[in-house]
């Protein structure tokens, strides 16, 4: 059998047993308190149907985000990698900049709303994903945690603290599925699993992290996948020198948008209440 067939088969044969999976799963934690959840080589088909496509455009998604999504297409993960169980919070990205004393684009800017004072009306606390923090704030975050983790002995060998590329991203996400969602094709199937536009989830804005437990997890144990905040990829978008992918949707988006497959393009220092990020662990990229 052979290398790519044998990584696959592993991650199927784990995908199979969700309970077993998330029961079982390999994670480890850095120093600043970020759970990192083991994901599998394997492969998987990314990007969105026709039909699919279709049905996003007539729902109000944009077209020239939808054109970037593409037909289904194999995709081979051959590194596994470590994922944040959730979006970077608030607490954290305090310890960040408590001791680099950084200070995000927002803040440089003197823009209406910063991770300090986002102005959603509520007092965000430290179980609150990080918001209002670009391209570059999320780049400057990784490389002192890589920093941070190297100096404590725990960075697995030949790795980094970094933001994932969009594979790594929607092969997490998917976890095994090729439906709209992590879940499933059907919305109404969304109630008690995330955070987006309305307040039937009970949240007017942003929610803590992992506010909806179990249920809210994917197959891998990653919460917060779809909704609550946009989250930044590593790579420049193809044809777009100074733009970045982000992906998930966020508290604000609808649908249509919180899909798997969607993707947003954004200059790397753009600006945005629902834009956060979430850090991997992986080789170099």
């Amino acid at each position: 059998m052979s290398h790519i067939r044998f990584v696959a088969l592993t991650a199927a044969l784990l995908l199979a047993n969700a309970p077993t999976l998330i029961a079982q799963q390999k994670t480890m934690t850095t120093t600043t308190g970020i759970e990192l959840v083991a994901i599998p080589p394997g492969e998987f088909m990314m990007g969105s149907t026709a039909k699919e496509r279709a049905w996003a455009l007539q729902k109000g998604a944009a077209l020239e985000h939808i054109n970037r999504e593409g037909d289904p297409r194999k995709t081979v993960i051959k590194d596994g990698f470590w994922l944040g169980r959730t979006e970077v919070t608030m607490g954290q990205w305090k310890q960040f900049a408590t001791a680099s004393k950084y200070s995000t684009e927002a803040e440089k800017q003197n823009n209406k709303g910063t991770w300090r004072e986002p102005n959603f009306g509520i007092k965000l606390k430290d179980k609150h994903p990080v918001c209002y923090i670009t391209w570059d704030d999320a780049m400057a975050f990784c490389d002192w945690a890589t920093t941070q983790e190297k100096a404590s002995g725990r960075l697995p060998q030949g790795q980094k603290i970094r933001l994932p590329t969009e594979v790594e991203w929607e092969y997490a996400c998917r976890a095994g599925k090729q439906t709209k969602y992590w879940w499933g094709d059907d919305e109404a199937d969304a109630n008690g699993r995330l955070n987006w536009h309305g307040d039937r989830d009970g949240f007017p804005f942003v929610s803590p992290v992992g506010s909806f437990g179990i249920s809210g997890r994917n197959r891998f144990g990653l919460s917060d996948m779809l909704g609550n905040m946009w989250e930044w990829c590593l790579e420049p978008c193809e044809g777009i020198p100074t733009g970045r992918t982000l992906r998930g949707g966020s508290y604000s988006n609808g649908p249509e948008v919180t899909r798997c497959a969607f993707r947003l393009v954004r200059s790397h220092s753009f600006l945005e209440s629902g834009f956060g990020f979430r850090v991997c662990c992986g080789v170099p990229r």
